[in-house]
């Protein structure tokens, strides 16, 4: 029996000395027999190992019934390949089929072209993961994440982990995901809005979380998910929008900058050229975008628009980022701080796309009350939320920012879907 305690990676096969032993396992991508050779190409989480079998190798016929993506481990010597390709290869001495794959395979993702739709990918979605460029794109999320976490940690904020359960209507609206709990109805957070709002009236002064949000839109675009991922941060002591802007743009540059040299040989498989946008980020007030746009003053820009201005943007000032300021009091939560009937709101546009949405809250107390009057709402209704701010509550403001989304427009990927592991959506509740 192969011993799998001397497992090493494909990628190690490089590095042995030629005449050396060593076990890799792995699965079967495909085999070649030719009479008293057989080729095994063997695929690790690393990348690719040749096998080859000649007749010292006793099981050579037995190759014949190795079927595609079984799970093998093999025992070899280092030699160097005779291949155009040069390296190393690996000669059999000994191997163990682990679990032998059933024939046909229900999807197919030989050589990283996917053949498949995506419905059908996705009911097979850990055969799917095995294309290595399917794999490549969350080698990509799980280097991302890492560097937003380092960029909080280096920057002296605390991680915050908020409950997913608050009573039903909490945050209002036909798309909460209303469940039974004993006695009483709650629903499954659309945000951390609330959570991170009472984490400054704590004393947190620097918080940040990445965690799961949901909401029960009804939505079937490339864009929409009813479970996704998304930072939110928060901060005390604003001097303005300023603040968020700076811990914004500085992010994303950290983040890209990490993926560009942490997973280039990822985006070099995915065929992507990632550029890192120069800081300052361009301000880009509501009023001057719709002028730009042609449209009235206090219109909502929406999806289309903010394609188009991402490319009157980029055009102007050479990057892919911006953010959108100032917007009108009418397009603001009742919670958002204003000035003049301006809120202080601030919206990041990443590849002609909103990827966070943020602003300074409204802290003090009266003027919080007057907001919810003046925006048709019931104060009794909101007293969960406003309560509170009776007890001393400093100047704070933040962003949530889509992790799947910030993803997708980093890899230029089609839909939000390729980019996470097992989505849920209208449709969609497994596997």
């Amino acid at each position: 029996m192969v011993n799998l305690s001397q497992r090493k990676s494909t990628s190690a096969l490089q590095k042995a000395r030629v005449g050396s032993t060593i076990v890799l396992a792995g699965w079967v991508e495909k085999s070649k027999h030719l009479g008293k050779l057989a080729f095994i190409n063997l695929r690790d989480r690393e990348g690719y190992a040749q096998i080859v079998a000649n007749e010292k190798f006793l099981g050579l016929k037995s190759l014949k019934d190795l079927t595609r993506e079984s799970v093998v481990a093999v025992k070899g010597k280092v030699k160097t390949s005779k291949a155009k390709s040069g390296g190393k290869e690996l000669e059999l001495v000994e191997l163990d089929v682990l679990n032998r794959a059933a024939v046909p395979l229900p999807i197919e993702f030989l050589g990283g072209k996917v053949e498949t739709d995506m419905s059908k990918r996705l009911d097979y979605r850990y055969l799917d993961l095995r294309n290595p460029r399917v794999f490549a794109i969350f080698k990509v999320r799980s280097v991302m994440l890492n560097a937003i976490h380092k960029f909080f940690r280096d920057n002296e904020f605390l991680e915050m982990q908020t409950s997913k359960i608050s009573e039903a209507g909490a945050e209002g609206g036909a798309e909460l995901f209303e469940l039974p709990y004993f006695k009483k109805k709650v629903a499954l957070n659309q945000s951390q809005q609330l959570y991170k709002q009472l984490i400054m009236i704590s004393g947190f002064e620097k918080a940040y979380e990445i965690g799961t949000s949901y909401r029960a839109e009804k939505s079937h675009t490339h864009r929409h998910l009813t479970e996704f991922w998304q930072l939110d941060v928060e901060m005390s002591f604003l001097d303005g929008i300023k603040d968020i802007m700076s811990v914004q743009e500085r992010l994303i540059v950290s983040v890209l900058r990490a993926v560009k040299k942490e997973a280039k040989s990822e985006l070099e498989l995915l065929k992507v050229n990632l550029n890192v946008p120069k800081l300052p980020f361009p301000k880009i007030n509501h009023s001057d975008a719709c002028k730009l746009l042609g449209l009235k003053q206090g219109t909502d820009i929406g999806t289309e628009a903010e394609r188009k201005l991402g490319a009157i943007v980029k055009r102007k000032y050479k990057t892919d980022a911006f953010f959108l300021i100032n917007l009108p009091e009418n397009l603001t939560k009742f919670y958002a701080m204003h000035d003049d009937g301006i809120g202080r709101y601030v919206d990041l546009i990443y590849k002609n796309n909103e990827i966070s949405s943020g602003g300074q809250r409204e802290h003090r107390y009266d003027i919080l009350i007057n907001q919810i009057r003046n925006k048709k709402l019931k104060p009794k209704d909101l007293e969960f939320y406003t309560t509170p701010f009776k007890y001393g509550a400093p100047p704070h403001g933040g962003f949530g920012m889509g992790i799947d989304r910030l993803l997708t427009f980093i890899l230029d990927l089609p839909n939000v879907r390729e980019g996470v592991l097992f989505p849920r959506d209208v449709e969609r509740t497994g596997p």
